[in-house]
């Protein structure tokens, strides 16, 4: 081989080194634009994974690890990477938990990428802050509520004044719904405040989104709600979930359950709405099951989400 022809080979190598190392900067980069890499007219499939394989060896000589898994590889220890304290952490945990909340569908994939290209980046020491610092924490967005301020002051009204309501709401989009009670409380969910209606006849609590509402008839009437006007929604966590699960500040846990070997845990009057759509990302390592009209309507919150699938 002539000089010429090795100074071709090590720049190309060189090349190709470089574009691996830019897809795995990226956070996690898919097979298919890693091998196409090494794929070339005088290169077969077979062989351009064998490059691959040795190009991952020659990155692992210099500290870099590489793992694959489901068709993505990511890299650890890359050479330029971030030291982050923990309270920088924590901002960036923020931001990441109001992404979730604020961003459109349309915007959230790219900043997800953004997100994975950032943790990609974290030394080992950062890594190991980032797990101490990871959280379901609830922030507050009460500055969602400015355009129902109205409608806070006249549902505080109606708390105070302790009368039978009679109350026309939108349900589920469209469908209208009636529903008569006392109101006791105004709760403050993430984007949404709700007013706590005592149903008599049912003796079950609701909470109506207060945006939803269409009208409101003051009665004369007036009754007793029970001594605690609050719901206590007891669900129960297997696997996995039930070894790391953090309890929030309104929960506490009444240990595994000796018949089935899972964790029970009783949430203390969380927003219904808010508490049930957090539990259905638990998948099948959840189970509401009491009382019996909030597991009806995470049932009905299920049957939903598989029709919208289906």
């Amino acid at each position: 081989m002539t000089q010429h022809q090795l100074s071709n080979k090590f720049n190309d190598s060189g090349i190709k080194m470089f574009k691996l190392l830019n897809l795995l900067y990226q956070g996690e980069a898919e097979f298919k634009d890693v091998i196409q890499i090494f794929l070339d007219d005088k290169t077969s499939n077979s062989n351009a994974n064998v490059n691959l394989c040795k190009y991952l060896n020659s990155l692992k000589v210099f500290g870099i690890r590489v793992e694959k898994y489901k068709d993505k590889y990511k890299a650890y220890n890359l050479p330029y990477t971030y030291n982050f304290s923990k309270e920088e952490l924590e901002a960036v945990q923020k931001i990441k938990s109001c992404s979730d909340l604020i961003l459109s569908k349309k915007a959230k994939p790219d900043f997800d990428k953004f997100m994975d290209a950032l943790t990609a980046r974290f030394d080992d020491e950062t890594q190991q802050i980032a797990k101490e610092v990871e959280t379901d924490e609830e922030l507050d967005f009460s500055f969602f509520f400015r355009s129902i301020k109205d409608k806070l002051a006249e549902c505080e009204r109606y708390i105070f004044d302790s009368q039978i309501l009679n109350i026309t709401y939108i349900e589920k989009g469209t469908k209208e719904a009636k529903i008569s009670g006392k109101p006791t409380d105004i709760i403050y969910g993430k984007r949404n405040a709700s007013l706590r209606i005592y149903n008599n006849k049912t003796q079950q609590l609701y909470d109506i989104p207060i945006k939803s509402i269409r009208s409101v008839e003051q009665t004369p009437q007036r009754t007793e709600i029970p001594a605690t006007d609050t719901v206590h929604v007891v669900f129960k966590l297997s696997g996995r979930l039930a070894k790391n699960y953090r309890l929030r500040e309104n929960e506490y846990s009444r240990g595994i359950d000796p018949f089935d070997g899972r964790l029970v845990v009783v949430n203390k009057n969380e927003d219904i709405s808010e508490l049930l759509h957090r539990l259905m990302r638990y998948g099948t390592g959840c189970e509401v099951t009491n009382p019996k009209f909030v597991r009806q309507k995470m049932i009905e919150l299920i049957d939903e989400t598989i029709e919208n699938y289906s």
